[in-house]
């Protein structure tokens, strides 16, 4: 062989066997660096320990080997303590080694569960629950379905035909609890511009744009009698936030829960120790639309409440059972002083959130004020426009348009000239049947009172609209509406707003046997007529109620006139839950004898509901009715009238101006806290208006009263066009320009009464008129000229 090979074999044979496995190589280095690990430490321990003895042993050697005795004697027991320190420090390095060595897997374990608590939050981020969420809380809002009376031909979206609620303002409570006559926090330039500005345009976003300046808005209370839209606008806010159309109205983001009380009341009366984020998490999500689906990472609801991220809306409070509204109330309370940070918002009719019984209240308390014309123009045309659309497979063109504009003119036309009809208007559940009728029954005249449209609606639903689709009724008309009044009756006799559908047959069963249809109609597809055809009554989860209350009430007043019963009416006039069906009785009958009744009881209350009874009767369609109802007005008002003229007589101004108000704001429909706006003084009763007038004028010499402060704004040059320069002279007149209300005989001329909203705790009105209040002047305006409408 070569060299050339030679070497080559060579330089193979030189080299290293390549390992068949590298685990051992890695295993052995591993092991060389533990005892390298183990030296350093066994030679920095013992030089620790035995370090003190450096001196001392070197010297006590040093004298042994020298033969020292004397001093080595002498230095042997500080070489013992230095061998006692070595025992002792060896003891505590050893535990220190533990210590550490338990605190240092301590550390990484709470290093590692931070670490993981990231991820899970990033991986949660990027799952996107919030916007699932707020998908599924938005689709549950999306359709127009008003409380009440659900469709017409078609189903608008809620965007389509939403028109904005207005509210006014009532007293705010302070930090102690007490009510303030102005928003906490407002500069008196902030309460100006609210009231005057934007008198009739405060709107929901306009306090949740403030809760940061002033928190009293993140406890609010909405209140207002049926068909006024609570729900529809917590719908709204529910679905703009949803829809992340917040932005428009310059307000805080929230995640948006609403929350029926009519809904979750069984769950909130009854379970242990449930609070909101269960309610939220285990009951609300699962029930909404795809929320069952929906995957939420541990204690969701809790942490985005604690956090304030949360605008929580409780919805009707008085539709929970009265034996439950101490119960909720508390745990309503309860929820609010435990996450402070969030928003909540509560809506009930007035009646109603009497019975709230938590100390924990919402802070601010407003009221939805009536449509005004604007608004129902615009409601009008939004509604009219997306049926006669959608009727034409979706079409916006301009034949469409043209036929929603003819249609919108006739009926705006048919409000502007019956005033009776007018005044239903005003109510949006009302005006949503109004417009539903009038498309229905295209160029015949509406109804003209409540009553009258109600069983119109009925006439509708179960009678002509069933028809028109073909649709044969297994029970016709008027034996249907006979069944449901039955059970109209036995629901507000229990106070049910609410009914499983089991107990509903059961009831229906009977009253169809009673009506020889028990053989021939199954109930449960009678039932199922009811409630997809007629959709008089729907169905709310698991549960069956009326579409309204104010059709359960209507109902119930219908079978306790065909049963004449009216005395079940007596024995229950003091319950707010039986007002609503007592008012329709009485717009369906001659109430006189029930009348004289609620007059002898003698209570202010009774008193009140005789004279509502008197404005809901049909005298103006019965002639014989008329003529007896007018004699037993006069009784009315005299009772009515009595309180106001004592304190008068007695020269008691403080209480007489607060009872004069009190008579104002029943009178027009309103509740205690709101406010007489100029369209309340526009439309004011003559006949009121003048005994109240009359009273003060007889009773103060003709130094006070309605007429005196007509009179002398008219000398200054008032009129209903607004003038800066006449009302600061007329506010100065009457001593009104420092806000200062005087409450005796001494006061000057014109200066009582002032129809204004009052704190019983502070005895302050809501009484700042600055001498630029266009607000103030508009009230002043709008009562001198109705007192020349009236010749007062």
């Amino acid at each position: 062989m070569s060299e050339k090979g030679d070497s080559q074999e060579k330089s193979t044979d030189s080299k290293p066997e390549k390992p068949t496995d590298s685990k051992p190589a890695s295993n052995d280095f591993a092991g060389e660096q533990t005892k390298a690990r183990k030296v350093v430490q066994g030679f920095t321990q013992a030089l620790i320990q035995w370090m003190p003895l450096g001196g001392s042993g070197t010297a006590f050697v040093s004298f042994v080997l020298k033969s020292e005795w004397l001093q080595a004697l002498l230095m042997f027991p500080v070489m013992a303590v230095t061998v006692v320190w070595a025992a002792y420090t060896e003891a505590v390095l050893t535990r220190l080694r533990e210590i550490s060595a338990e605190r240092g897997k301590k550390d990484v374990d709470d290093f590692m569960a931070w670490l993981k608590g990231v991820d899970e939050a990033i991986r949660w981020q990027l799952a996107g629950v919030e916007d699932k969420y707020l998908r599924c809380q938005g689709s549950a809002c999306r359709e127009y379905r008003t409380e009440g009376y659900n469709r017409g031909t078609f189903v608008p979206l809620l965007s389509e035909v939403f028109v904005p609620l207005e509210l006014s303002s009532a007293f705010v409570k302070g930090v102690s609890g007490e009510e303030l006559p102005m928003f906490p926090g407002f500069r008196q330039e902030d309460v100006e511009l609210i009231r005057a500005v934007a008198e009739n345009e405060l709107l929901i976003w306009d306090l949740l744009g403030k809760i940061k300046q002033y928190p009293a808005f993140s406890r609010m209370a909405i209140l207002a009698w049926g068909g006024y839209g609570k729900t529809t606008l917590l719908r709204h806010i529910t679905y703009t936030y949803a829809k992340h159309r917040h932005r428009r109205y310059r307000v805080p983001q929230f995640l948006p829960v609403l929350l029926p009380l009519r809904k979750w009341q069984s769950v909130i009366a009854t379970e242990e120790n449930l609070d909101l984020p269960s309610l939220i998490e285990k009951h609300h999500i699962p029930s909404l639309p795809s929320g069952a689906d929906l995957k939420l990472p541990p204690q969701w609801a809790k942490n985005q409440l604690q956090g304030g991220k949360m605008l929580v809306m409780f919805d009707g409070f008085d539709e929970v059972k009265p034996e439950w509204r101490k119960r909720v109330s508390t745990w309503l309370g309860k929820q609010m002083g435990d996450y402070q940070k969030s928003v909540f918002i509560l809506t009930s009719r007035p009646g109603g959130y009497k019975d709230y019984a938590a100390t924990n209240s919402p802070s601010s308390k407003l009221y939805v004020k009536s449509f005004n014309a604007e608004q129902r123009q615009r409601f009008i045309e939004k509604w009219y426009l997306t049926q006669e659309r959608y009727a034409r497979a979706g079409r916006n063109t301009p034949e469409v348009k043209q036929i929603a504009n003819s249609n919108v003119a006739n009926l705006l036309q048919q409000l502007q000239q019956r005033p009776e009809l007018e005044v239903l208007a005003k109510n949006p559940l009302l005006l949503n049947m109004i417009a539903n009728l009038h498309r229905s029954y295209a160029g015949q005249q509406l109804p003209q009172r409540r009553n009258e449209l109600y069983q119109d609606i009925l006439t509708l639903q179960l009678k002509d609209r069933p028809r028109s689709r073909g649709i044969d009724m297994l029970v016709p008309f008027p034996e249907s509406q006979q069944i449901l009044q039955k059970v109209a009756l036995t629901m507000v006799e229990s106070k049910q707003p609410s009914i499983n559908r089991w107990e509903l047959e059961t009831w229906i069963d009977n009253h169809l046997q009673n009506l020889d249809f028990g053989k021939t109609v199954a109930v449960s597809e009678f039932l199922n007529q009811i409630v997809d055809v007629s959709e008089l009554i729907v169905k709310r989860d698991e549960d069956l109620e009326f579409a309204h209350l104010s059709f359960q009430g209507y109902l119930a007043a219908a079978e306790i006139k065909a049963r004449k019963q009216e005395q079940l009416l007596l024995e229950h006039c003091q319950y707010s839950w039986w007002k609503e069906t007592i008012l329709l009785y009485c717009g369906q009958v001659n109430p006189s004898n029930l009348i004289r009744a609620f007059l002898n009881i003698g209570e202010q209350s009774a008193i009140d509901l005789a004279h509502e009874c008197l404005k809901e009767s049909p005298r103006k369609i019965d002639l014989e009715i008329e003529a007896e109802l007018q004699q037993l007005e006069q009784s009315v008002s005299n009772l009515l009238y009595q309180q106001l003229e004592n304190y008068l007589k007695n020269g008691k101004w403080e209480e007489a101006n607060r009872e004069t108000y009190r008579l104002m704001i029943q009178t027009v429909g309103k509740e205690k806290g709101q406010f007489l706006e100029r369209e309340d003084y526009e439309n004011f009763p003559c006949e009121d208006l003048r005994t109240i007038n009359q009273l003060w004028m007889s009773n103060s010499q003709g130094k006070f009263g309605f007429s005196v402060q007509k009179e002398i704004y008219e000398s200054l040059g008032g009129t209903e066009k607004y003038n800066g320069e006449v009302w600061k002279n007329w506010c100065k007149y009457v001593g009104w320009s420092d806000g200062v209300v005087n409450f005796s005989y001494e006061a000057p001329k014109a200066h009582l009464p002032i129809t204004l909203p009052v704190s019983p705790e502070k005895r302050e009105y809501y009484f700042h008129l600055p001498t630029s209040h266009r607000g103030g002047h508009g009230r002043v305006s709008s009562l001198a000229q109705r007192l020349v409408t009236c010749n007062i």
